[in-house]
């Protein structure tokens, strides 16, 4: 079952991340687009700018957990490397409890958000007059991936905690 879950999860994740990739490339593009635009012929866009802010949102926040998968995202490297591996198991079970907490109340909260705006059928105040809830979206699967990473790194490192790893040291 767990692996079934950590499975789902890494290709969730994965999935994710290189949809990340796309959008940053698609953003880096319709900025070009908008730099020659504007520059060369004078001529700027009226949707370029909130549409790149948004590509931005869903791509660092869906792309965030694909990160973390990886043991990319940041964190202080210098104090933490100086602690035998079995204190840093338990740092990590630590912070992994302390994320998934404030993921599954990122994820709550946002989700009452994304109601609320297609209860009030919301639209963005931008010439684009898009549903904001789809600008919202990007909190709720990007927290509840990330609250599903914690958890696999949980497990991870309380089996590795079991198994006796850091012992030796």
């Amino acid at each position: 079952m767990l692996n079934k879950l950590r499975a789902l999860v890494k290709a969730g994740n994965t999935f994710c991340g290189y949809l990340s990739g796309l959008g940053i490339l698609a953003m880096s593009l319709i900025l070009a687009y908008e730099v020659v635009m504007r520059g060369i012929f004078k001529a700027p866009t009226i949707w370029v700018m909130n549409t790149a802010i948004y590509l931005f949102m869903w791509t660092m926040l869906v792309g965030a957990a694909y990160t973390l998968m990886l043991g990319k995202h940041v964190r202080i490297d210098l104090i933490f490397d100086k602690f035998p591996k079995r204190i840093q198991l338990y740092l990590d079970v630590v912070t992994s409890i302390m994320g998934i907490v404030f993921c599954v109340v990122v994820s709550w909260q946002a989700w009452l958000m994304i109601a609320s705006s297609i209860r009030l059928n919301k639209l963005t105040d931008n010439l684009l007059h898009i549903p904001v809830w789809w600008i919202q979206l990007p909190l709720l699967l990007g927290f509840g991936l990330l609250a599903l990473q914690f958890f696999i790194n949980l497990l991870d490192r309380i089996a590795a905690l079991r198994a006796g790893e850091g012992l030796s040291e």
